[in-house]
């Protein structure tokens, strides 16, 4: 899961990407347990690109999405926002999203 920025996500969201993007902290406990779940869901999902984003390293970006509590995740088919996530859900609530995909 590699770390991205703002203009970094933008220009997978033009390619017309799959994206699955957590928005996490150093600091937060349930990120830290969803971190390594969503990770060992990537590899099987080839055709989804599994980013984070550090909102104390990017808080204008997280700001602009209307995020206000972490671990957010947020999927996208492009451009489009397919889903948007609060809290460290189950793994069955990423796989059957990302299924759709």
């Amino acid at each position: 899961m590699d770390s991205a920025t703002q203009s970094q996500i933008e220009t997978l969201q033009s390619q017309n990407q799959k994206i699955l993007v957590e928005f996490y902290a150093e600091w937060c406990g349930p990120c830290k347990q969803l971190m390594p779940r969503l990770m060992n869901m990537e590899s099987n999902y080839p055709n989804v690109k599994f980013l984070k984003v550090d909102i104390d390293a990017n808080i204008d970006y997280a700001q602009s999405l209307g995020i206000m509590s972490v671990p957010t995740v947020l999927i996208y088919n492009g451009t489009s926002l397919v889903n948007k996530s609060i809290g460290a859900n189950v793994d069955s609530v990423y796989k059957k999203i990302l299924d759709t995909l």
